[in-house]
């Protein structure tokens, strides 16, 4: 009886212990841009792999990454997103009716909420 509970005792903490580690890899990978992940699998493969393998396994593991929406984005594509994002969010100006003078709006006179 009591060898049985060691070994569920070892099994279970082999089981922990290799969840620890694939959580560990897994942020290890996590947010990493196309060309950071294409430069680490290419750094664990063996010298002897052929750079036309290299380059078919690189893809499949940037394609999975993807799927699974585990790739950072680029530096370039970041920055034109926010862009895009600041134009979207800012508002036209409105337009003056023909003869009017144009109004800027004067924030000190609005009403203040509770005053």
């Amino acid at each position: 009886m009591k060898k049985k509970l060691i070994g569920l005792a070892l099994i279970a903490g082999a089981v922990a212990a290799a969840a620890k580690l694939m959580a560990t890899q897994k942020a290890e990978w996590q947010g990493l841009t196309e060309a950071e992940v294409r430069e680490k699998v290419e750094q664990r493969m063996p010298s002897r792999v052929p750079d036309e393998k290299r380059a078919e396994v690189a893809d499949k593991v940037v394609g999975k990454m993807r799927d699974r929406g585990m790739l950072g984005e680029e530096p370039a594509e970041a920055a034109a997103d926010v862009a895009t994002e600041a134009a979207d969010v800012a508002e036209p100006a409105e337009e003056p009716a023909e003869g009017e003078a144009p109004v800027e709006a004067d924030e000190s006179d609005e009403e203040q909420p509770g005053a």
